[in-house]
């Protein structure tokens, strides 16, 4: 407030603000506009009018076949994502990797960033063949490999489950 008011008398004071008398009363002459006087237009702003608000009477039974506009959805606790199911392999997957990468039925990954924080499960001791050695897990426990491999078998692409 002191903020602006110290702006309004340095306006004052610049010749920037003048007075204007209120053309609506005649008689209330000591009421006056200050207005900014800078050669352009002024902006006028509409007046806001407030309305009363009107609540429902919740007395009322609603019409049986009445849809509303925007259907009410109710939270539902998240259920996990089904992981996929992978089938057994009558082989060791290091065994089963470079069949499929002589067959071009696989192909190694980039491998994954060293993550900030570890997963549960994280061996710094072991490294991945599919991930071109890339620390974490082994390749018996590498589930981009095992996925892969799932769907070569469900593709019936993989000669040993005929």
């Amino acid at each position: 407030m002191m903020t602006v008011g110290m702006r309004l008398e340095e306006g004052v004071r610049e010749g920037c603000l003048v007075r204007e008398s209120n053309p609506t009363d005649s008689s209330e002459e000591k009421d006056q506009e200050m207005s900014m006087v800078n050669g352009g237009p002024q902006q006028q702003y509409p007046v806001y009018h407030p309305i009363a608000t009107v609540t429902p009477d919740t007395n009322d039974v609603q019409n049986p076949g009445y849809q509303p506009q925007f259907p009410q959805y109710q939270q539902q606790p998240q259920q996990p994502a089904p992981r996929t199911q992978i089938d057994p392999t009558p082989m060791k997957y290091a065994e089963l990797f470079p069949m499929l990468l002589e067959r071009n039925l696989a192909h190694t990954k980039a491998p994954l960033p060293v993550p900030t924080r570890l997963p549960m499960g994280y061996r710094a001791d072991l490294s991945c063949a599919f991930h071109q050695e890339a620390p974490g897990h082994d390749i018996e426990h590498c589930f981009s490999l095992k996925k892969i491999v799932q769907k070569l078998i469900q593709n019936n692409i993989l000669p040993f489950l005929d």
